[in-house]
């Protein structure tokens, strides 16, 4: 099969005033060469011999006819050069190899044609005594076109196929074929009493016009019909229709022309013309074929990115921002402050309560009530105002239009009491009330993470002061900043103090329930802070660049652990690191890691480098490069948490991309059948569509395993399967069960 033809948008424009340039070329060109090389060159009479000898009525008839045929020849070879430079683009663009046989075979016609008509009787500009020369060339060039066909079918259907096609192939099988051809034919003649090869006039005729016709026909009723079956589509067509033309033209030269330049001789000529006209018009058909399907791909790839791009922006259930866009949203917000110097406020609002209504209802009506609860609170919310959900009861809210912290006392008031009443909920009436903090740019903070925490901050202790109320953050609130700072002082002493540790999550395959790999998760136990969670640490190495030297441990910890594992069990499974972007882009990062690599003798096929889409999002070259350097080392690439960014679908095509791990945001919400889910089936579709593998995070039912595996997702990890291991648990898990 074909590759698809792909074409961006400025070639695709540029396709119909080159159809038309083409047009003008095949029209115009006939008459320029008439001009320059028939008439103005060869319409005197002293090209003709014996002049004195010839009757004038003759005279003429032989001037018009050799008129013709040059005005033809020169058509055919007008036509075959544009049809060569159509073929050649064709599998350039495609690797169509019927489109490069069709113009391999008409490169030698037509080239030989330019040059036969130099040297036509009459109108040429070149005088050659050439006995018989127009029946060998005619001869010639129908037989070795036709050979050229027979050789790229029989390549293109055998199991040669599947190498290159090389032009050196064609030319010597070609010559070899031709000039045995050629010589029996020559000893038969010349021992048996044979027809001759032409008349008097250069009229081909049998024995050796049977050689190009026979050709045609072994295309014709062999190669065709097996060709058809593995290449069913135009181009392939085109072969048949011009070898049927050149079996008519055939038996118009053979049976029908008893003299040069009769109708039977013209018409035979035209049909030589009608050879080229049919691959030109087949590769312009196909061309415009290709134009309207890419046009309609292209149209579709708009509205189906357009909509996995609303879909990955917005929550399901509720239709507000999600918490990807506002993390976005937040960032512009405080870029546009940082430059107008404008404040705003940024609002996080948790439900009260919400499990109890989950526990008493059941999450389906849970997700009716947060559908309700969201439309009221945008209600209440002012034009211009950016409300998200950025988890399962949690909303924020980013309000630009606020002069002093005085106005949004009052919006949350008026949010509070709006939000306080009756929402009808399967049968019952259920009352929910609402905890809001609000951090202020740029005084509580001039970065989206430092907002965000600082309002959470300010949230929950408005939940602890009894819920139903809202708090601004203060600077009593300023020991999470010192907590940060005392996480920093003895993260740089973790490494040096070995506390740093390993956990594995391990991965299945869904259908065996087999462990075939695991996630390295990086944990880290202080004898002062105890037990420090990565969603605390992790944020302060990448502010630090710690992380560039704690991901070099990880990943060196991970292979010493698999390659001791592997030579003591002998099975090799996959193990994923999750790389910082930090990390991914320090400058020692791709040595460091081919140096680990060397050093266990590690084998890189089981090592998974996982990337944040927010990476693949970043248009730089060194990025690219780099990844290309991974994957060429053997390492595989995933795609962590895809799906909650809209990263452009042609950028992850070209990238050496293996994995696309589905997030777990989207697996969790499985059991709604909504929107979500969408995503999932777009997610999986795309990947197999692109040759990619797809894992599945956080499975925590039996519901969302079997959903996976019914759209054809095989791998996956989550609590439902096994919780994180410490590397003893793992490998007794799965090696030593594993051996008996």
């Amino acid at each position: 099969m074909t590759t698809p033809l792909i074409l961006d948008e400025k070639k695709l424009k540029r396709i119909p005033p080159l159809f038309t340039f083409i047009l003008i070329l095949v029209l115009g060109l006939p008459a320029i060469a008439m001009h320059y090389f028939g008439w103005s060159s060869g319409a005197f009479p002293y090209h003709i011999s014996n002049l004195a000898s010839i009757d004038p009525l003759q005279l003429e008839i032989q001037i018009r006819g050799y008129f013709r045929q040059t005005l033809l020849q020169w058509s055919a070879f007008s036509l075959a050069a544009v049809t060569v430079l159509l073929a050649f683009t064709q599998y350039r663009l495609t690797q169509d190899k019927v489109a490069l046989i069709i113009g391999l075979s008409i490169l030698f016609s037509g080239s030989v044609d330019a040059l036969h008509t130099l040297i036509i009787d009459g109108f040429a500009p070149l005088d050659i005594d050439k006995k018989n020369l127009d029946a060998i060339i005619w001869t010639f060039t129908n037989s070795i076109s036709g050979l050229i066909f027979v050789i790229g079918l029989i390549l293109l259907i055998s199991p040669i196929e599947k190498k290159t096609m090389r032009l050196s192939t064609f030319i010597l099988l070609s010559a070899l074929i031709v000039l045995i051809a050629f010589t029996l034919i020559y000893y038969a003649a010349s021992r048996m009493n044979l027809p001759e090869m032409w008349f008097e006039y250069s009229v081909i005729t049998r024995p050796y016009e049977l050689i190009y016709l026979f050709i045609y026909l072994f295309i014709v009723l062999f190669l065709y019909p097996r060709a058809y079956k593995k290449h069913p589509y135009i181009l392939t067509n085109c072969i048949f229709y011009m070898s049927v033309t050149q079996i008519v033209m055939a038996i118009y030269f053979m049976l029908l022309s008893d003299k040069p330049y009769d109708s039977a001789f013209h018409i035979a000529y035209f049909l030589k013309i009608v050879t080229y006209f049919i691959p030109f018009s087949c590769l312009i058909i196909n061309y415009v074929f290709s134009y309207h399907a890419v046009l309609e791909a292209q149209g579709k790839l708009k509205i189906s990115e357009g909509k996995l791009k609303y879909i990955a922006a917005h929550d399901a259930l509720t239709n507000l921002y999600n918490r990807r866009e506002f993390k976005d949203l937040l960032d512009k917000k405080i870029a546009e402050g940082e430059r107008l110097g404008r404040s705003f406020a940024l609002f996080v609002m948790d439900v009260d309560n919400f499990k109890s209504i989950n526990d008493t209802l059941g999450h389906i009506q849970g997700d009716i009530f947060l559908k309700k609860f969201s439309a009221q609170l945008t209600a209440l919310t002012r034009k211009g105002d950016l409300l998200s959900r950025i988890g399962g009861d949690e909303f924020t809210l980013i309000s630009s239009k606020l002069n002093s912290p005085a106005e949004a006392r009052k919006l949350a008031e008026r949010i509070i009491n709006g939000l306080n009443i009756a929402y009808p909920v399967g049968g019952k009436l259920i009352t929910a009330t609402v905890s809001i903090g609000i951090a202020i740019y740029p005084i509580d903070g001039t970065t989206s993470e430092a907002l965000l925490k600082n309002a959470d901050i300010a949230m929950y202790s408005a939940k602890k002061s009894g819920k139903n109320t809202y708090h601004f953050y203060t600077e009593e609130l300023s020991r999470i900043q010192k907590r940060e700072a005392e996480i920093e002082s003895h993260l740089r002493q973790a490494l040096k103090n070995n506390e740093l540790y390993l956990n594995f999550q391990p991965k299945y395959n869904l259908l065996t329930r087999e462990i075939i790999g695991a996630e390295i998760l990086l944990r880290w136990n202080n004898a002062t802070l105890g037990e420090v969670s990565p969603y605390e640490f992790i944020p302060i190495a990448e502010n630090t660049g710690l992380v560039c030297d704690i991901g070099h441990w990880v990943i060196n910890k991970t292979c010493r652990y698999a390659d001791f594992w592997e030579k003591k069990y002998n099975r090799k499974l996959l193990f994923s690191v999750n790389i910082s972007p930090i990390q991914f882009e320090s400058k020692n990062f791709f040595t460091d890691l081919k140096k680990i690599i060397k050093r266990y003798q590690f084998a890189a096929e089981y090592l998974d480098i996982e990337i944040t889409e927010a990476l693949l999002m970043k248009n730089q070259t060194e990025i690219i490069d780099r990844l290309y350097q991974i994957a060429d080392l053997g390492i595989s690439i995933s795609v962590d948490d895809y799906g909650m960014g809209y990263s452009s679908l042609r950028r992850i095509k070209s990238l050496p991309i293996k994995t696309l791990k589905i997030d777990k945001a989207f697996v969790a919400d499985i059991h709604n059948l909504d929107d979500k889910v969408i995503v999932i089936d777009t997610i999986i579709k795309l990947a197999h569509e692109l040759g990619m593998n797809t894992a599945a995070e956080g499975i925590e039912t039996e519901t969302q395993l079997e959903y996976l595996v019914s759209k054809q997702c095989y791998v996956g990890q989550g609590f439902f399967l096994s919780k994180p291991l410490t590397a003893k648990k793992f490998a007794s898990l799965a090696y030593e069960r594993g051996q008996s």
